[in-house]
């Protein structure tokens, strides 16, 4: 077994020094033959928060807190939020030893938990700030992970017909997307709307714990975070579905276009005639004259005919069973003939076809343009600059519909403190998202290292893949001959893929087939050793010297009329000029 050190660990989990213990080792069993990895997690403990609407870390007794609902979906199918909850510690990739977390227990039913806050908050004061933790244990193939903050005053029992605030985080059947949705007291009406995100932002669904956090601000803007990572910053009164604000003009519901009113720009030309002999009743394919039925053709074969090695059962009676008859097989004289029976002559296309006649379109003298109905001032318009302030929040919960039970939700904070949130995630969620993904590792499997492969290997693989391409280029060469070479080409297997691989190939054999002559002939024929300059010097002397030699035992000794001394300086005059120019 490897013991992985506690110094290991200690830049993971330096954050949690301050309220978590790493007193408690925690095994990771191993799905491969490597020995098991002994993790040493931090142990939990509260993280204080003051000044908050809502801290709750599932710790003191949080089943008082918090209470299950037991109500009636809203609608006629008489669903209830059956699901179960509880408070329990996370079962897959635990990152803090102790951490309890609220829990969705159940498949494929609707569940509703709801708390109510000591007192209201009121965005309208400082805005709104809510982030919350999700685990989800089993991944999330359909359901919801969301949150509710639920509009004051909160009463009766929690469903989806209970008034909510904001409506914030993941939800995932199909397409996936993270929700950010505001209702909004229209304050002509008094009626509610919803108002959605139109931006898409999506959510990681893997087994980790990730940090969800939105913030409203006083000036009308609003951020979400997903993991401490900005994913959108936005305004309320520009990125939402129907936008808050009506327009100041609208049609006139009661404005009707004139009856004599053409916005026909174009049509057909009045005084256009159909031209003579435009026969609009002839088909479009008739038989074509020109073919010839084929040779061989059986027109007095059927192309069915009784089955000739079928026979009557000997207990076959006509009176009960009725008349026997074989059963009908195809011809066997028919197989090997172009064709068998009535012989038809092919349809072609008709060269008088013309089809329906229309009149050709011009433009319309009474045409007046495109209609549309006058503006006028819109009797509901309104403009609030002011959308921050939505309605007082007075309880939190969730209410959803899931496939995958395992969902937990912790560490959820409300309020209007954008640094104690984002301290709450450096402290608390960040070292606990490094441990897991610490945990994470060790579970995943080591791969072996590759082996080199030996050069019989290299050898057999490039073998192969020349006889596949050779194989290719047969293909290519059969489809060419027998179907032509516009065929052979569209043909992927067999065609333009093979050739250009076979080039390239042939190409790349022979730059190596180069490479290898060339050092091969390199050790067999060595290349004489080039010569330095005073080596080639000295070669120079030595061969004039044996030349005036020569030279002098032709002449008797010395040249006529050539004084030796003179000869010697000229040699040297020479020699000093081949040592200059080598």
């Amino acid at each position: 077994m490897v013991q992985i050190k506690r110094a290991l660990f200690l830049p993971v989990f330096a954050l949690l020094a301050h309220h978590v213990q790493a007193d408690d080792a925690t095994t990771i069993p191993r799905n491969d033959n490597t020995p098991e990895h002994t993790l040493v997690l931090p142990a939990f403990e509260p993280y204080p928060v003051s000044g908050a609407a809502l801290w709750e870390q599932f710790t003191d007794g949080p089943e008082k807190r918090w209470r299950a609902s037991r109500a009636t979906k809203q609608g006629g199918d008489e669903i209830r939020y059956d699901g179960e909850w509880a408070i329990e510690e996370a079962s897959v990739l635990v990152g803090v030893n102790g951490d309890t977390a609220l829990v969705v227990k159940d498949d494929a039913r609707h569940h509703a938990i709801s708390t109510t806050l000591g007192s209201a908050l009121d965005p309208a004061d400082d805005g709104l700030v809510l982030q919350y933790e999700i685990k989800l244990q089993k991944s999330l193939e359909c359901g919801g992970a969301y949150i509710k903050l639920l509009t004051a005053p909160f009463a009766g029992e929690f469903s989806d017909a209970t008034p909510y605030t904001v409506m914030f985080g993941p939800d995932k059947c199909g397409d996936s997307k993270v929700h950010m949705i505001y209702r909004y007291r229209n304050p002509i009406s008094g009626n509610y709307t919803e108002h959605h995100l139109n931006k898409t932002l999506y959510p990681p669904v893997d087994k980790l714990t990730h940090l969800y956090t939105l913030a409203i601000r006083t000036d009308n803007t609003f951020s979400i975070s997903i993991d401490g990572s900005n994913s959108h910053t936005g305004s309320l009164l520009e990125d939402f579905e129907p936008p808050v604000n009506p327009p100041k003009e609208i049609d006139d519901p009661y404005d009707r276009k004139p009856a004599d009113w053409e916005d026909d720009e174009k049509i057909p030309d009045p005084d256009a005639e159909k031209p003579d002999g435009w026969d609009e009743e002839a088909p479009l394919m008739i038989p074509n004259k020109s073919a010839v039925m084929p040779e061989g053709w059986l027109v007095d074969e059927p192309l069915i005919v009784s089955d000739p090695n079928v026979k009557k059962p000997a207990d076959w009676d006509d009176d009960e069973d009725g008349e026997w008859a074989a059963p009908m097989v195809p011809n066997p004289r028919c197989v090997d003939a172009p064709g068998c029976g009535t012989w038809e002559r092919p349809l072609a296309r008709n060269p008088s076809y013309k089809g329906k006649w229309h009149a050709p379109l011009v433009a319309n003298p009474r045409y007046k343009g495109k209609w549309k109905p006058r503006r006028i001032e819109n009797p509901t318009y309104f403009e609030d600059s002011e959308l921050f302030k939505l309605s007082p929040i007075d309880a939190v919960g969730f209410e959803l519909w899931t496939m995958q039970s395992g969902i937990s939700f912790n560490n959820i904070y409300l309020g209007a403190n954008e640094s104690v949130a984002a301290q709450i995630a450096e402290n608390v969620w960040r070292p606990k998202h490094s441990s897991e993904l610490a945990v994470s590792e060790a579970l995943q499997p080591k791969s072996s290292p590759l082996s080199k492969p030996s050069v019989m290997d290299i050898v057999e693989m490039f073998k192969a893949r020349f006889e596949e391409i050779g194989t290719n280029i047969l293909v290519f060469y059969h489809t060419a001959v027998d179907r032509g070479i516009l065929e052979a080409l569209r043909d992927e297997k067999s065609g333009a893929f093979a050739a250009v691989m076979a080039v390239g190939g042939i190409a790349w054999l022979t730059w190596n087939m180069a490479v290898i002559l060339r050092f091969v002939s390199g050790l067999l024929f060595p290349a004489p050793p080039r010569l330095s300059a005073a080596t080639a010097a000295s070669s120079a002397l030595a061969s004039d010297s044996d030349s005036d030699s020569d030279s002098a035992a032709k002449n008797g000794g010395t040249s006529t009329g050539v004084n030796p001394a003179a000869g010697s300086e000229a040699s040297v005059a020479k020699r000093g000029t081949t040592t200059a120019s080598t």
